[in-house]
């Protein structure tokens, strides 16, 4: 991106304090297990898409009532936590990295989703490439939600099966895509990956999200700036790093 570009929405930002969250990904001794806020956030003039990094229902309040706001949203899983200020976009489900596609087509499932859309929120899906079929499924089985796979679905590398359900998911027009979680990726795995679900989705279903603080086990988030940016197409870089995101988050902003 050139200077003269706005800086970009980073659709996958997560904060917390220990002293409120358990967190229990993160194990006594890990680098990560400290606390971050906004106030260590390395860009704090740019867009953020504030996502829950806990599957405790508190933290959406602890969230929401963050008084560091300025262009903060937030993306949770649990809806019937909605801000009446509309600082709630989506729900965030499920609370770990899902493998069983056939989770979510459970019936209980689907209706959370319809519901979640039914109030405007937008839903990411936390996956990993077994349940992408099942992803794609969910998507026809409620066509009006916008679905957002998270991290490409964790894949290691373009293989058959992210392939596959990659594929199924590109012919579900509500399914967006965050080019998000890939610091740990090596150059040639990510580049293919990108180009991969650019061919399949287009841009205008591709975000960008830098997975801060989580990226910094590998790099720095300007360097997955800079390195998502020179893997796309010029031509790709509004969609990817800000336009999507605003009409997936805020479709009422962004609608003709």
């Amino acid at each position: 991106m050139t200077e003269s570009r706005p800086p970009p929405i980073d659709a996958h930002v997560h904060v917390w304090d220990l002293a409120r969250r358990r967190l229990p990904w993160l194990p006594d001794g890990h680098p990560l297990r400290r606390n971050f806020s906004l106030h260590d956030f390395p860009q704090v003039s740019d867009d953020l898409i504030l996502v829950q990094a806990d599957a405790d229902p508190t933290e959406v309040t602890d969230l929401l009532a963050d008084d560091i706001v300025g262009n903060l949203t937030t993306v949770t899983r649990h809806a019937e936590k909605r801000s009446a200020l509309g600082k709630l976009l989506g729900i965030r489900s499920p609370p770990a990295d899902q493998t069983d596609p056939d989770a979510l087509t459970a019936p209980a499932f689907v209706r959370g989703v319809q519901a979640a859309t039914d109030a405007g929120l937008a839903i990411d899906l936390l996956l990993r490439p077994p349940a992408l079929l099942g992803a794609a499924r969910l998507a026809v089985a409620v066509p009006n939600a916008r679905l957002v796979l998270d991290h490409l679905g964790n894949p290691v590398t373009a293989d058959a099966e992210w392939l596959t359900g990659m594929k199924a998911l590109a012919e579900r027009p509500n399914v967006t895509v965050k080019l998000s979680g890939t610091a740990h990726l090596p150059d040639n795995d990510l580049a293919r990956l990108i180009d991969v679900t650019l061919d399949l989705f287009g841009s205008d279903r591709l975000m960008f999200g830098s997975d801060w603080p989580v990226c910094t086990q590998s790099s720095s988030r300007a360097d997955v700036v800079r390195r998502t940016t020179e893997m796309l197409p010029v031509a790709a870089h509004n969609d990817v790093f800000r336009g999507t995101a605003r009409r997936t988050y805020r479709p009422r902003e962004t609608a003709p």
